[in-house]
């Protein structure tokens, strides 16, 4: 779960909700930027279906004590998010081998310097599995590298929208992308990052145009009232509480 706090509410957004969010950007690139339509379908796939591990466990959101706040994918205890992350894997590996090998490595990431056994398990057999699957097909190196870089690059601009109200000023906007996001694609200089910052509640301003102007984005969330949280606890509040909408776009002239 994806969740920020404001004052009276906490704002729930589902990890599968925010992947279907990164798949709407991948499936807008502008043509101009794909090098090559080889395995752009399985690419897609695995960038809208990353996260299906953790639908089980959004279904029903788990409450923190020591934070007094929802559980999010950031302190969810490692030993039954690796279970479901498993889980999540087989399931792109069975729909797509080759898009099953870019969310192995994608969830590998986030381990590189682990410390812990179980972390340290999973980061050894996720080689084991993408050593397995490399075997099911054949791509350049650098075809292979924008398309893991593009699950990365939509995964984090999906986290920006999520993260934080629209219209955040940007010396308010969440931290990890106030200087532009990582991802080095190819059509970048070396000293280049894509950066983005909210022009108005619906306008986001985005360094390339990788998207058309006109086109719309949306993402489904939930404000769960702290006080019905308070009442019913956070498992029956969040189930009672509307979906809302948050709709978007892309400008990349101020």
């Amino acid at each position: 779960m994806i969740v920020y706090e404001e004052n009276d509410c906490f704002v729930m957004t589902t990890q599968h909700d925010h992947a279907l969010l990164s798949g709407q950007f991948a499936e807008a690139l502008r043509e101009d930027y794909w090098p090559d339509s080889l395995y752009r379908e399985e690419v897609l796939h695995a960038i809208r279906y990353h996260d299906c591990g953790w639908i089980p466990l959004d279904d029903v959101p788990f409450w923190n004590d020591r934070r007094e706040a929802p559980y999010t994918f950031l302190d969810f205890p490692l030993a039954p998010k690796l279970t479901f992350y498993k889980k999540g894997l087989e399931d792109v590996v069975n729909k797509t081998t080759y898009g099953g090998f870019l969310c192995s490595k994608h969830y590998q990431s986030f381990f590189h310097n682990a410390t812990s056994m179980a972390a340290k398990t999973f980061y050894a057999e996720e080689d084991t599995r993408q050593n397995k699957l490399l075997e099911n097909f054949n791509i350049s190196e650098s075809l292979l590298s924008f398309h893991y870089q593009l699950l990365q690059f939509c995964d984090d601009l999906s986290l920006y929208v999520c993260f934080q109200e629209p219209g955040v000023s940007k010396s308010e906007e969440l931290s990890w992308f106030k200087k532009g996001f990582s991802q080095s694609f190819y059509f970048l200089t070396t000293d280049n990052a894509i950066l983005t910052h909210w022009l108005s509640k619906e306008n986001i301003h985005i360094s390339y145009p990788l998207f058309h102007e006109k086109h719309s984005f949306h993402v489904k969330l939930k404000r769960v009232p702290k006080e019905l949280v308070a009442v019913e606890g956070i498992a029956k509040a969040y189930q009672t509480t509307p979906f809302e909408i948050r709709t978007f776009h892309f400008s990349y002239n101020e």
